[in-house]
């Protein structure tokens, strides 16, 4: 009998065609624990790199540079960390300090256009003082809104905006996170808000310059302090002008497309009662403009229409809306900034950001 060759000596029996067999298998290279795992960044190797102490690196991430370091020197240490691919412990940071660094932004419709700007503009600043925001779609007071917000209050952010959005009674109590309301009023809460009166004054005063007195109005079918001030500053401009509001024709929508047109067309239904209309913002004025587009009704010549907001698609339609601009980024930043004076003890002044009148095509004298 032939003898038997141990498997991986490399030896081969003299004639034996099975060398594959029989073949040495090579050892893989030993590899240290440094190649296999590649060490982790800590915020010593950021302070090394950006030319700083670690507690400046850890003033500037933790969104407590303001005031104590200089903006160029804080821009240093953020591209440092991204450079280095630096993330701090969340975790471990939450426990050092009892905070998240984490703000919750709770919006009533995640799919109407203004709250797109507003919230970049919440979230341009919330990372510039080394915050995040999280996005919570209220869907108009479901459950599922107030759900997301009861869990995340335990703990998961810091505090809340809301935006056009009512906060549960949980967060009304003495003890609850801080919030601010975007668009809103209550007593004892920081706010900022829009100056929707004066908007609604520039538009009147417009149209009255157009030679306009019967002027209509497309109304939310949505409940909102803002709308609420938008519609009774329309109808005391009109008082002030000798004519009575309930003589006007004012119809409502909800913020769907063919709500929209719906309520348009019911609009010019009785055309002949205006020569003008106001709606509560641009998603509605679309809707008149796409109705009267179905009809073959002349925006402006027979029927000037206006929006507010002055959202995108103001300048998309036809004929681009005559409206009220506002910088929502402005807004978004504006209610951080309140909600992060809250964070850290303060409580600055409620805030009530400017408007301006952007005339387009929309718009034109009176019909006789």
């Amino acid at each position: 009998m032939r003898p038997r060759t141990p498997i991986g000596t490399g030896a081969t029996p003299p004639g034996d065609s099975r060398a594959c067999w029989n073949a040495a298998i090579p050892t893989p290279p030993r590899t240290s624990r440094t190649t296999r795992s590649a060490r982790k960044v800590t915020s010593v190797d950021v302070a090394r790199h950006a030319g700083v102490s670690q507690s400046t690196v850890s003033l500037v991430l933790s969104g407590k540079a303001t005031g104590r370091v200089s903006p160029a020197t804080a821009d240093a240490v953020r591209d440092a960390a991204r450079e280095l691919g630096y993330r701090p412990n969340a975790a471990a940071r939450a426990l050092r300090s009892g905070t998240t660094q984490a703000i919750g932004l709770v919006v009533s419709d995640v799919t109407h256009p203004f709250f797109g700007p507003t919230l970049r503009g919440a979230q341009r600043a919330a990372y510039a003082a080394g915050h995040v925001v999280v996005l919570i779609d209220d869907d108009y007071g479901a459950a599922s809104g107030d759900s997301t917000v009861e869990r995340l209050r335990e703990g998961a952010v810091d505090g809340f905006v809301f935006f056009a959005a009512d906060p549960p009674p949980s967060l009304r109590r003495p003890g609850a996170p801080p919030i601010v309301l975007v668009e809103a009023e209550r007593p004892r809460m920081s706010s900022v808000r829009l100056d929707v009166e004066a908007g609604t004054d520039l538009l009147i005063d417009h149209l009255t310059e157009l030679g306009h007195r019967r002027i209509g109005y497309v109304r939310s079918a949505v409940a909102g302090q803002t709308f609420a001030r938008r519609h009774e500053r329309w109808a005391q401009r009109l008082q002030a002008l000798g004519e009575d509001p309930a003589d006007q024709v004012v119809v409502s929508a909800h913020f769907d497309a063919e709500a929209a047109i719906a309520a348009g067309e019911a609009l010019l239904d009785r055309l002949d009662r205006l020569t003008a209309v106001v709606c509560d913002d641009d998603f509605l004025a679309s809707g008149v403009l796409a109705a009267a587009a179905r009809r073959g009704v002349d925006v402006p010549r027979e029927l000037s229409v206006c929006g507010f907001d002055d959202v995108a698609i103001s300048r998309l339609v036809t004929p681009p809306l005559t409206t009220i601009r506002f910088d929502a980024g402005d807004l978004g930043a504006a209610a951080f900034e309140l909600l992060l004076a809250r964070l850290q003890g303060r409580r600055a002044p409620n805030r009530v950001l400017p408007c301006e009148l952007r005339v387009r095509e929309s718009t034109g004298p009176a019909r006789g």
